[in-house]
């Protein structure tokens, strides 16, 4: 079932967005983002009627039992640092903060420090996509939380991404 939510921006601008009460705030907030230009990671959604103060980036649409119509306010905050989480190859999780405006290559040097493995040694991915150094972290729409991965390059050349 679709709805349409209307947000609000400190302009006065309104947007009308089409979802489903099924996603994700942080989905709905990757969705506006195309929409108006404005990063995800820069938005600060919360309901107009004074329920909900802010709208937390797992949860579904639908616990906020918002409906057609309604109108959320959007502020846009100063880039912050996130939660990434780094899985590496003994499946061991360890907790990074970074920018969405770093590069992939940044972030890699700060696991070169702190893992000790050499940048030549290992690969990252995020879902099903191997993160390029020259790439912003926001390129790939790393929520906030995500799980990146830390491949490991094999001898002989095996073990290197597609």
């Amino acid at each position: 079932m679709a709805m349409t939510l209307n947000v609000k921006l400190l302009t006065g601008k309104v947007h009308s967005v089409h979802c489903s009460p099924d996603q994700t705030v942080w989905d709905f907030k990757t969705q506006l983002g195309r929409q108006t230009g404005v990063s995800p990671y820069q938005q600060k959604l919360a309901s107009s009627n004074g329920g909900h103060l802010d709208l937390q980036d797992a949860t579904p649409l639908a616990s906020f039992r918002l409906r057609t119509g309604d109108t959320l306010l959007l502020m846009v905050k100063d880039e912050e640092s996130i939660p990434v989480l780094l899985k590496n190859a003994n499946n061991r999780t360890t907790t990074y903060h970074v920018l969405p405006s770093d590069t992939v290559a940044q972030f890699r040097a700060q696991i070169h420090a702190n893992e000790r493995i050499q940048n030549n040694q290992f690969w990252l991915t995020y879902g099903s996509q191997t993160l390029e150094d020259g790439c912003k972290l926001s390129y790939y729409n790393i929520c906030p939380g995500g799980t990146v991965t830390l491949n490991l390059r094999l001898r002989g050349g095996r073990g290197s991404p597609p």
